[in-house]
């Protein structure tokens, strides 16, 4: 075999040979404030009953009242980007007293899912 044809196969096979032993991404499970806050906004009219939550979901139409906010805070290791992958969230009625309002706890999932888990209501 002539020396023109054996170094487009050696090349090819090194490059296989470093792909193939290169170490794999790791998925984390991830996401920012800002993301934690719209999915906990998203999933609290849904989970609880209206009368649980006075002042926070609309008992009519069972929507989150007018300008409530959320607040999420990342807890443990922060990874690129500003982005966690545990958080505790406040959401807060438009009218409240201080420090009132619901208190979850956030944990993000692979493929963008997330669970919540409801710490208290404080009125």
């Amino acid at each position: 075999m002539p020396i023109r044809q054996i170094f487009p196969v050696l090349t090819t096979l090194t490059a296989l040979v470093g792909v193939q032993y290169a170490p794999a991404a790791s998925l984390v499970a991830a996401h920012t404030n800002a993301q934690a806050e719209r999915n906990v906004l998203r999933v609290v009219p849904y989970s609880w009953k209206a009368s649980r939550m006075p002042g926070l979901i609309d008992p009519t139409t069972h929507l989150l009242v007018n300008n409530t906010k959320a607040v999420c805070h990342g807890r443990g290791t922060a990874y690129k980007g500003g982005r966690y992958t545990r958080f505790v969230c406040f959401v807060q009625p438009p009218r409240h007293r201080p420090r009132a309002g619901l208190y979850v706890s956030y944990r993000a999932l692979l493929h963008g899912r997330f669970r919540v888990h409801w710490i208290r209501y404080k009125r």
